[in-house]
């Protein structure tokens, strides 16, 4: 999820392997900002939520961790769909030791390069 580090989803309970079962939630916003087929420019923003657990009876659909952020979207036939996104994660926990702003240390900026993740 954009705004999270894979480890603040998988590595509950101290379990780094990940985790078999979970559910993710995405709404996004697009807009073009140029629709020529040389390059292609969308400028967007998402809200996400998802979880995952450990085993199906740990597994709640409505215990989720929450996103919302911007992002730009840039179609190009030679490279294929490049994506840059800022997103804020708001169920992060702050580090006690942290020395930066609030947001800083919940925001996260990610790069998409090729086929999105779904």
């Amino acid at each position: 999820m954009r705004g999270y580090q894979q480890s603040d989803i998988t590595g509950r309970n101290g379990n780094s392997n990940g985790h078999p079962y979970y559910a993710k939630y995405t709404v996004e916003l697009r807009y073009p900002l140029s629709l020529n087929p040389n390059s292609t420019i969308y400028a967007q923003i998402f809200a996400e939520g998802g979880n995952s657990w450990g085993s199906f009876d740990e597994f709640n659909p409505f215990d989720v961790r929450r996103t919302a952020g911007v992002g730009l979207r840039i179609f190009l036939p030679m490279f294929g769909m490049l994506g840059f996104d800022y997103g804020i994660g708001f169920d992060k926990t702050r580090p006690t030791n942290s020395t930066g702003s609030y947001l800083s240390d919940k925001a996260r900026f990610s790069v998409v390069l090729g086929v999105e993740p779904e």
